[in-house]
């Protein structure tokens, strides 16, 4: 090991089931700190299979099996040994399952503990659809006695509106998930003036607290007038009856291309289909737990110039209306929703660019200077 590797700050950054090059712990947090040639970096995430990495990195594998329960409770024994091999100065916990071991490690290993709250993980068990009651509460209990534990030096919370639903994450800093990742070809102004054949896209995670159904009967709502178009619907399903449910329905549709997988899609094939497509669908429901955040999505979308149609909501059009990125229909009401799209196709998308809204620059320059302030 060359003397410069062995003196820079190594930094574990751990998620169970996340996947080890995940969208924010890989391409935001570690690609930030990557550029500053002061951190070795580690992480720790799911994969079924060893992975690739040209750089420096290190990687360890939470669990190979998102479906099993087994593996999830092995996978904290697996952090405790990965967190003994880096003895890292800092840890980013990337969930909460991590944040009772990390207490309990922290005391012999020294390092400092941030924990990146990506989810309101209480109010998100409320979106779980058949899910037992006694079920929702033990977990909300556990998610509780975890993300309450003292000895956790810094938060990064993902979303603004965390600061008012989670006041006692003290200190912290806002850190949204705006758009790391490959650079494209810039796209010039989108104009769907007199196109006839669209290409619609539900991307990310394919489940009904998402509203993936409403966004696929809103597009058998576009064929009767546009009746060419096509709907890719690719991700990830984590519920096998949706995932059959889906099959069963729409599988011999000649329009709706199904690409569904039990297991994470890789970050670069789901921007990959958002760059390529014409409509980004967004079909959010109006939920407590969704209603006040700021989807990833938007800004992936913004920063690859691909046009969104979102569910109408105060916080969603606003961003989305201002940033002249797409349209809001009520997913709801599809006649409305159908009569909104068309009436929208008269305008150009993207006319003012403004990229600095939708890109990670400026959160990673905030990440620095708290890893500064800790490592000092």
């Amino acid at each position: 090991m060359s003397k410069g590797f062995s003196q820079k700050i190594p930094v574990l950054i751990a998620s169970s089931l996340k996947p080890a090059k995940d969208a924010r712990a890989f391409w935001r947090l570690g690609q930030t700190l990557r550029e500053t040639n002061k951190y070795h970096l580690n992480f720790i995430g799911f994969s079924s299979k060893a992975v690739l990495n040209p750089q420096n990195d290190r990687f360890f594998i939470s669990i190979t099996n998102t479906k099993s329960r087994l593996e999830r409770i092995v996978s904290i024994f697996r952090f405790f040994k990965y967190c003994l091999i880096v003895k890292p100065k800092i840890l980013i916990c990337c969930t909460w399952e991590y944040l009772i071991p990390a207490k309990i490690l922290k005391s012999f290993l020294g390092f400092r503990i941030i924990y990146d709250v990506q989810e309101n993980y209480p109010a998100n068990l409320d979106l779980i659809p058949n899910r037992s009651t006694w079920k929702v509460k033990l977990a909300k209990w556990l998610i509780e006695k975890s993300e309450g534990i003292k000895g956790i030096d810094y938060y990064l919370l993902a979303e603004k509106c965390y600061q008012d639903e989670m006041p006692n994450k003290k200190p912290f800093i806002i850190l949204e998930n705006k758009y790391s990742g490959p650079k494209y070809l810039p796209k010039p102004p989108v104009v769907f003036k007199e196109k006839e054949v669209f290409e619609f896209l539900l991307t990310g995670t394919i489940t009904p607290a998402y509203g993936t159904e409403e966004g696929i009967q809103f597009f058998l709502q576009v064929l009767e007038r546009f009746p060419e178009s096509k709907l890719r619907v690719f991700g990830h399903v984590t519920l096998e009856y949706f995932q059959k449910n889906l099959f069963d329905r729409y599988k011999n549709h000649p329009q709706i291309s199904l690409e569904l997988s039990p297991d994470p899609i890789p970050y670069t094939e789901v921007l990959d289909a958002i760059y390529k497509t014409d409509f980004l669908l967004l079909p959010y429901p109006n939920h407590k737990a969704l209603a006040q955040k700021i989807p990833s999505k938007f800004f992936e979308a913004g920063a690859l110039n691909t046009a969104v149609i979102i569910q109408e909501n105060p916080t969603w059009t606003d961003f989305v209306s201002s940033h002249k990125m797409g349209l809001s229909v009520d997913f709801q009401n599809t006649q409305e929703a159908i009569k909104d799209f068309i009436s929208g196709l008269d305008q150009d998308f993207f006319k003012v660019q403004n990229p600095e809204v939708f890109h990670w620059k400026a959160e990673g320059e905030k990440l620095l200077s708290v890893l500064d302030s800790l490592s000092s």
